[in-house]
C-alpha cells in the first residue's frame, strides 16, 4: 500500500467540514434506498465534483460511472471542465481516468487533482 505522507486525519475532517455545502449535495437513491451522496459545486468555468460516496455493497455496479457521465454530459453542453481531488490510494482514480480525467500533477501526494475537459475545448 502506498504511504500517505503527512496525512493528518483531524485536519482532513476539518477541511471536509469547511468545504461541505448542503445546497450542492444530493443523496443517491436506488430503489428507494439511500446508497450514497454527491456534492457538485458549479463555478464560473467548471464544475467541481467535491464528493461522490457510494456504499461499498453498491460499488462496481456502474452507478458512480453513470452519475459522473451525466455530469460530464451536462458540463460538455455548457463548455465547462469538471475538476476533482482524490486521495492517491482511492480506487476510483482508475474510474476517473477511464472517464477522461487527467492528473494535473501526477507526482502530488497524498491528494491529487484531476480535470476533465470537454471535447470542444481540447487542443
Amino acid at each position: 500500500m502506498l504511504q500517505l505522507d503527512n496525512w493528518d486525519e483531524p485536519m482532513r475532517r476539518a477541511a471536509i467540514r469547511r468545504s461541505f455545502k448542503a445546497a450542492d449535495s444530493r443523496i443517491i437513491v436506488l430503489e428507494g434506498r439511500d446508497i450514497g451522496w454527491t456534492q457538485v459545486t458549479e463555478r464560473d468555468a467548471d464544475y467541481n465534483l467535491a464528493q461522490i460516496q457510494i456504499l461499498d455493497e453498491f460499488c462496481g455496479l456502474g452507478i458512480g460511472s453513470a452519475i459522473i457521465r451525466d455530469l460530464l454530459r451536462h458540463a460538455a453542453h455548457e463548455g465547462k471542465t469538471v475538476s476533482l481531488s482524490a486521495v492517491r490510494t482511492n480506487r476510483a482514480i482508475e474510474l476517473y481516468k477511464r472517464l477522461g480525467f487527467v492528473m494535473i500533477d501526477p507526482d502530488a501526494t497524498p491528494i491529487i487533482d484531476m480535470v476533465w475537459t470537454p471535447p470542444s475545448r481540447q487542443s
